[in-house]
């Protein structure tokens, strides 16, 4: 192609100048530049966020674990003495059989005690 045959569009009316075209630039950059500090601010609002959250439910997690120690503790408790009972029961009903199988002996003679 012959460079004569390319239209040089230099002097048409409505064309950018350089200039006019890297302020246009420098403008879209400095929107982008400012649409992009709006979302660090709103990641930076939703992080702050995040970490009460994570604070509270850390706090929550920590009165949980220490309701369970309570529990596991009350728990203990209560299966020592469970175990307790089931000898005082086992206790009680091998005296039963005892005291019946004395009764079931004694004689039609005999006197009471």
């Amino acid at each position: 192609m012959n460079q004569y045959e390319i239209e040089d569009t230099s002097d048409w009316l409505g064309s950018p100048t350089r200039l006019e075209t890297v302020k246009h630039y420098a403008s879209m950059l400095e929107e982008d530049i400012h649409g992009l500090k709006c979302q660090l601010q709103s990641a930076k609002e939703n992080i702050a966020d995040l970490v009460n959250m994570n604070d509270k439910l850390s706090d929550e997690l920590k009165k949980a674990r220490t309701w369970m120690a309570n529990l596991e503790a009350e728990t203990t408790e209560q299966l020592s003495e469970l175990s307790s009972l089931r000898l005082v029961q086992s206790q009680n009903e091998s005296l039963r059989r005892q005291l019946q199988t004395a009764l079931n002996n004694r004689g039609p003679g005999q006197l009471s005690p």
